[in-house]
């Protein structure tokens, strides 16, 4: 395995991302969009989450670089921000269901 050095740029960067994906509903928003575009009120509807706290946690996600709006008739739209961030969630979704007593991998 090779080891990367982060420098300071990088590791407050990282550190930034990382906080941002570490709140419950956050990163539950990411894996309800993991594989989907989705408005604001379908997200909070499935996540049970008032559309005000949700819109709060979209726009950390977006001020992130995680998610991505685009503008529809009806609203907004948000999604993955890009292909690689989904395939890195996916592995974090993996890797956490392994670890949490009471997953079943």
């Amino acid at each position: 395995m090779t080891t990367i050095e982060l420098n300071e740029q990088q590791a407050h960067d990282g550190a930034k991302l990382l906080q941002a994906i570490a709140h419950p509903k956050r990163l539950l928003l990411l894996t309800v969009l993991a594989d989907r575009r989705l408005s604001a009120g379908r997200l909070a509807a499935a996540v049970g989450l008032p559309s005000g706290l949700v819109y709060k946690h979209l726009h950390t996600l977006v001020e992130s670089g995680l998610l991505r709006v685009s503008a529809k008739s009806a609203g907004m739209c948000f999604s993955i921000a890009s292909p690689e961030i989904a395939f890195k969630l996916t592995e974090i979704q993996a890797v956490l269901a392994a670890q949490i007593p009471g997953n079943v991998a």
